[in-house]
């Protein structure tokens, strides 16, 4: 072979041998860029981390209980009722009324909640007077509780009539035209009692003694008479 046809041959495979080297070169370079745009970055790798720890770490909002005294104010014989629910749902659960006695609280009702959260319980009382309740919820403390009404009264239903102001009562108190007080026959001077008529509730003492006029509960002093908004004789509503 001719010298000059030797070196054409060279050339041509050294051409060939670029043009491979080349197409693998760009090859690889292109697989690189390829892995590098799905590989993940720190940033990425950050990321995909906090999401992981938030899924594993997330927070739980503690149960709560709202409860809501129906009807403060009764007559022996009428129930006390609590509405309420317990959010979230899921699940039923025991809910408790509770009773303050002798310093203790003493469970007087109990119920249990429905699929909804929701729940209705009641109680009769048997005794006059005013009495300290809550609610309670298994698995749910106190400062999860929300209640609306923590006293009820228990009345009996009497008539009223209202006298004075002037003179000296039974008890020995000056008798005025702003002497907050009852009259009543055999409650102990000092007694405390509770009269609620219509919308109004007001809690004094027995300060004298009556009425002495039959089928009457209790003589309202003038300003008591004001302040319940009551009626010469009224049939109105006490506990004592």
């Amino acid at each position: 072979m001719r010298p000059q046809s030797i070196r054409r041959v060279r050339r041509a495979i050294a051409a060939a041998g670029a043009l491979a080297l080349g197409a693998a070169v760009s090859g690889a370079v292109a697989e690189a860029s390829v892995s590098l745009a799905h590989a993940p970055t720190a940033r990425h790798r950050l990321k995909h981390r906090r999401a992981h720890h938030h899924h594993h770490h997330r927070i739980v909002a503690p149960a709560l209980l709202r409860a809501r005294l129906l009807h403060p104010n009764v007559l022996i014989g009428q129930d006390v009722a609590y509405i309420g629910f317990v959010a979230p749902t899921g699940g039923r659960r025991t809910i408790a009324v509770q009773e303050l006695t002798g310093g203790h609280w003493v469970q007087v009702a109990r119920t249990t909640t429905d699929r909804r959260g929701y729940f209705l319980e009641r109680f009769w009382p048997r005794q006059l007077g005013r009495f300290a309740l809550r609610v309670r919820a298994r698995g749910i403390g106190p400062r999860h509780t929300i209640l609306n009404g923590a006293v009820a009264t228990v009345y009996r239903q009497v008539i009223a009539s209202w006298y004075g102001p002037g003179g000296i009562t039974a008890c020995g108190e000056a008798l005025g035209a702003a002497t907050l007080g009852v009259a009543n026959k055999t409650l102990p001077c000092g007694t405390m009692v509770t009269l609620h008529y219509g919308t109004r509730t007001v809690r004094v003492p027995v300060i004298d003694r009556g009425p002495f006029v039959p089928g009457r509960a209790y003589d309202l002093t003038y300003a008591t008479k004001l302040a319940l908004g009551a009626g010469d004789v009224s049939q109105i509503w006490a506990s004592a």
